[in-house]
């Protein structure tokens, strides 16, 4: 065995280690709450439960996403028990009875908190009910994923152009104030990603027509509209789904490399041949951007870049890193070229050494470009999303990092057996 695969077959174990040991284990440990009321909205540093904060609905389809994954990845009982909960926190407190879709938040005891209904968020949805069903063939998880496509098509696609609307009222009248963009422009990116990624989960299971054309829509949409020239995403558009002008001087270097893997996996699901030789050397283009302008040489994934790329935000949070993760080994199993598997490698060294907290269990939320945790949430300054001082926030579930393992466990088994 080369050096590379000996490399590749140590960090298959370490990867099963993070998930099963400091990851998967730190959520059932200090998450979920007594008497089966679902999990707490946010733990704080010392792991203690933050009193009061809501549960959203992004982080409970996530945390049932991850536990469905790890069920089918480990074969273990106890993560199907937590898959169990997390469906019917998703399925009987988050649903919406009444007018259809997930709310976006709840109160610590399970009351409507905010009842809009964001895309976003129904995409989630989607997306952890077809992996529930996976593992269980769960006859009222399929028809509730089944139910939200359709309401999908029915409410947020867009009838006149490409892609879909963003933000709903709780009866699904368009809102403006509560869309997934910095200047409340009707169509983004990040949207669109988690529709596609839901879509791709979708047809996975099932293979209906309806299904397969709208992913082959939202393929040629990241292909045509979304990547740009230099191999960046673009981030905000017009109903036209047109590059909005704000939004042209920034790069959101997560999203970048995790659309890179994320869009190859749909276009595998998908099995169009003429989509996947299209986008091949796209994601190739990606990757290259990302490697050229974002990845540190001391290791790790730098935020995001304004006015041009003249201003680099080099803060390294923990998603990005772990998206970079499988961008890179993804890329290495497209091209076969080693300098994606040293990327990779040196990226995981920082994660290990800087991210993961040994003594406390979990990833940190953020670091600076040195590696040092950011453990103190500024008054004069707060986070527009996820908090420095939390381990799990109404933002932050297990998915990008638990992903990111069973990722890699599954990626490196498949490079060693050929």
């Amino acid at each position: 065995m080369s050096e590379k695969l000996q490399e590749l077959k140590a960090l298959r174990g370490r990867m099963e280690k993070e998930l099963r040991e400091n990851i998967l284990n730190y959520w059932i440990k200090y998450t979920i709450q007594p008497g089966g009321k679902g999990f707490y909205g946010a733990v704080d540093l010392s792991n203690k439960p933050v009193e009061g904060a809501d549960k959203t609905c992004v982080v409970n389809t996530r945390i049932l996403w991850t536990f469905a994954e790890a069920a089918l990845v480990c074969g273990d009982k106890k993560y199907s028990e937590v898959a169990d909960l997390a469906f019917q926190m998703v399925a009987e407190n988050f649903l919406d009875n009444q007018h259809g879709g997930f709310f976006m938040s709840i109160t610590d005891d399970n009351q409507i908190s905010n009842d809009i209904k964001h895309t976003y968020a129904q995409a989630f949805g989607i997306y952890a009910l077809a992996k529930y069903f996976e593992l269980r063939k769960d006859e009222k998880a399929a028809s509730l994923m089944r139910h939200t496509f359709e309401l999908l098509e029915e409410k947020a696609k867009d009838k006149n152009g490409p892609g879909y609307f963003e933000g709903f009222s709780r009866d699904w009248k368009p809102i403006e104030n509560n869309r997934m963009a910095d200047d409340n422009e009707p169509k983004s990116m990040n949207t669109h990603l988690h529709v596609l990624e839901g879509y791709a989960g979708l047809y996975k299971v099932w293979k209906d027509e309806k299904v397969k054309t709208r992913l082959s829509e939202l393929l040629n949409i990241f292909m045509d509209r979304v990547v740009r020239d230099s191999g960046h995403f673009g981030i905000f558009f017009d109903e036209n789904f047109q590059e909005v002008e704000a939004s042209k001087g920034t790069c959101s270097f997560g999203h970048d490399i995790e659309g890179s893997w994320l869009v190859w996996e749909a276009s595998e699901i998908l099995g169009d041949k003429k989509i996947l030789d299209r986008l091949q050397p796209i994601v190739t283009k990606i990757v290259d951007s990302i490697e050229q302008v974002a990845v540190d040489k001391n290791g790790g994934l730098f935020l995001e870049s304004r006015r041009y790329g003249s201003h680099v935000r080099t803060n390294k949070h923990w998603w990005p890193q772990a998206e970079t993760v499988v961008g890179f080994m993804n890329a290495y199993q497209l091209v076969g070229d080693e300098k994606y598997l040293d990327t990779m490698l040196q990226t995981w060294s920082f994660i290990d050494e800087n991210l993961v907290d040994h003594e406390g269990g979990e990833w940190f939320t953020k670091l600076n470009r040195l590696g040092k945790p950011y453990l103190v949430e500024p008054a004069d300054d707060p986070s527009p999303f996820y908090r420095n001082d939390r381990k799990v926030d109404p933002w932050k579930g297990p998915y990008h990092n638990g992903r990111m393992c069973m990722e890699m466990i599954r990626r490196i088994d498949a490079v060693i057996k050929t």
